[in-house]
């Protein structure tokens, strides 16, 4: 309980916002967020996040594949390392310029400094085979519109991979799921300083939480289906790097496969 009220100060429930706001907020964050992963601060994103995406992409085909959301372009050199060609797209500047540097020795990486639904005529001109979305839906303002840029950009067939905040456990594990404005079936944008579960940062950021059911219904209304869905929890060896052990799911992995 007390790691729950420690995590719920500063949070907020605050206003739309559109892509341009996000993007300075993930600008502030860039360089704090490259050290973090490089000192080998997250663990969920070591041994939770990136492990869940590339074992939801095996078999797929990966001669294209966009990494959207590729931030400083940690979890990008890991696909590197598996596909044929990544393209980062990322609308924050200054994430941009660290993934650069950070991918500088991969010759099979690019990155456009753009969001997903403007970045059609920025890409090669080969078929887009893949996507991945590392923690990036719960920052796109427009889920909607997100579901059908991508359906335009990859080829039938392609597989899509997303991880996320777990819709259900995120504002228990937070602390907010009590808050007399938290509201599960609904869309809500949620202000908090940037927290990992060893270190806060002063920088505050913005992710939505949207119901579970949502994600669904709009990527099948833009031709995705669904193919799988995991919990992942880190192994008892693991858990032992955080400060506290998780008692339920905090993140959650999709995959879907582009019918029409």
């Amino acid at each position: 309980m007390r790691r729950a009220a420690e995590r719920m100060k500063g949070i907020i429930l605050c206003a739309p916002k559109k892509h341009s706001d996000l993007a300075l907020e993930w600008d502030r964050l860039a360089e704090e967020r490259h050290r973090q992963i490089a000192a080998g601060e997250d663990p969920s994103f070591e041994y939770v996040l990136a492990p869940t995406a590339l074992r939801l992409l095996e078999g797929a085909d990966l001669a294209l594949v966009l990494d959207i959301g590729s931030g400083t372009g940690h979890f990008t050199a890991r696909l590197a390392r598996v596909a044929t060609r990544v393209v980062g797209i990322e609308p924050s500047r200054v994430s941009v310029a660290v993934a650069k540097t950070n991918c500088v020795d991969l010759t099979n990486v690019q990155f456009v400094e753009t969001r997903v639904e403007d970045a059609r005529n920025l890409l090669p001109p080969e078929p887009v085979t893949g996507a991945v979305a590392s923690m990036t839906m719960m920052t796109t303002p427009d889920l909607s519109e997100f579901a059908r840029a991508l359906a335009t950009l990859l080829r039938r067939g392609a597989k899509f991979v997303a991880t996320l905040c777990h819709p259900s456990f995120w504002p228990r594990y937070w602390g907010y799921e009590s808050e007399p404005w938290f509201n599960y079936a609904k869309e809500i944008f949620i202000e908090a300083p940037f927290v990992i579960s060893k270190h806060q940062t002063d920088v505050r950021t913005t992710h939505i939480h949207r119901p579970l059911e949502r994600y669904v219904a709009v990527f099948a209304d833009a031709g995705f289906e669904l193919e799988a869905l995991v919990e992942p929890m880190p192994s008892s060896a693991i858990q032992k790097l955080y400060p506290q052990p998780w008692r339920f799911p905090r993140f959650l992995g999709l995959r879907w496969v582009k019918r029409t």
